[in-house]
């Protein structure tokens, strides 16, 4: 294990330069739903039908997208306290992956990606949220059509109060590392979870993952309630940066060249969630402000500091968020979700490139204690969809995204 000391951190000049330059590219760049044909309908006009895919679902931890069975359509996949499934297309038939037993419950987090490179989709898995904390790290391979098992789990490690996983290229050899969040500091304590800080590693997979040990490295341990990640390049290097959402705001974390990690605040408050979308040309991100909090707040890409407006402040335990071009026009819009009592819901936000609100337009008033949410196109028409995994409601629904389209 390679533990990793801070540099100096990125300086206003080159977040700066790296500001003018996505934007330029952004400009020249034609939308891609002007570009599919997708007409941009009046703003604020949005139009979304609900499916219920899942009932008895469980509580569902978090739920992505991606082509599991390479037949060129994209699927969910999803997690219970217990189980890893994917939900087919077109049909959502739901498929079992793994089930009880086969990681210490309860499942929290997972991550698409082939990790062995034999050209099928794997999943990194993360467990052990228990009230231990258990915290371990393993990856499910797809074997070849017809094997048995199907799915096989692997080891990678363990983290205590391990909650987020991201696949991200940090050092920009064009390969993936998995980067792993954990919540709390180990010997922290509520209700303030002072004391030591959450500690965000980065494992880089063998070449032959299924044997050897995975590298890891701690990018950085400063953090407390560290509740979400995002991998995103914030300048015109190759690699990524991570950025993190925790009780010291938004940061921007660095691989230097000799392994060093730096750290640079972007961002004021104290986010649990963290996405990233485009308004105007501009980038924007989108948190949830605090932890499990009720206020969404937009942060706008600039020198130094960004931008931040606050456009929600009544949600009841706000807990997923995704960005897309919902409406053809341009611009991203947010979509969110909350999960508590006494009405649980989902939404899409449209704002300005400053961050400002233009509209809200309530997709799920009740039916939904939104815990995730992914976006993407899921029946190839060009409009991103939307798919949520509840809570308390147990359910996994998608909304299809029927904007612009006659009633």
């Amino acid at each position: 294990m390679t533990t990793s000391h801070t540099v100096p951190t990125l300086t206003a000049a080159v977040l700066g330069a790296a500001a003018a330059f996505f934007a330029a590219q952004l400009t020249a760049q034609q939308p891609a739903s002007a570009a599919a044909g997708q007409a941009a309908p009046p703003a604020g006009a949005f139009q979304f039908r609900a499916e219920q895919i899942a009932a008895d679902f469980g509580v569902g931890y978090a739920v992505t997208t991606g082509d599991v069975n390479g037949d060129g359509r994209t699927d969910i996949l999803a997690i219970n306290a217990t189980d890893l499934v994917w939900f087919q297309a077109p049909t959502w038939e739901k498929r079992v992956m793994l089930t009880a037993g086969a990681t210490v419950a309860d499942n929290v987090t997972l991550a698409a990606h082939d990790i062995d490179r034999d050209g099928r989709l794997d999943v990194a898995l993360g467990a052990g949220w228990t009230r231990q904390n258990t915290g371990t790290l393993q990856w499910v391979r797809q074997n070849a059509p017809g094997a048995t098992p199907a799915w096989e789990v692997f080891p990678i490690g363990a983290e205590q109060s391990l909650h987020r996983i991201r696949w991200a290229d940090v050092d920009g050899d064009r390969s993936l590392e998995l980067v792993v969040a954990s919540l709390q500091g180990k010997g922290s304590t509520a209700p303030n979870w002072d004391g030591p800080g959450a500690r965000l590693l980065i494992f880089r997979p063998p070449a032959n993952p299924r044997a050897d040990p995975w590298p890891m490295e701690v990018a950085t341990e400063a953090n407390h309630i560290q509740h979400n990640i995002l991998p995103l390049n914030l300048d015109a290097d190759p690699q990524e940066e991570v950025i993190t959402a925790s009780k010291e705001g938004l940061h921007a974390m660095k691989r230097g060249a000799n392994g060093t990690w730096s750290r640079t605040l972007i961002g004021e408050g104290a986010p649990g969630e963290v996405r990233l979308g485009r308004v105007g040309g501009r980038r924007v991100l989108a948190t949830v402000e605090p932890w499990h909090g009720k206020s969404i707040v937009i942060y706008g890409e600039r020198p130094g500091l960004w931008s931040r407006a606050v456009i929600e402040s009544e949600l009841t335990g706000g807990h997923a968020l995704g960005w897309a071009d919902f409406d053809g026009d341009g611009s991203d819009e947010l979509a969110a979700g909350w999960r508590d009592a006494p009405k649980p819901g989902l939404a899409i936000y449209a704002v300005d490139r400053e961050g400002a609100l233009k509209s809200k337009t309530m997709i799920d008033d009740g039916g939904m204690a939104t815990e995730d949410l992914a976006v993407a196109d899921l029946n190839g028409d060009k409009r991103p969809d939307i798919v949520a995994s509840g809570r308390s409601t147990h359910n996994v629904k998608i909304y299809w995204n029927e904007t612009g389209k006659p009633k």
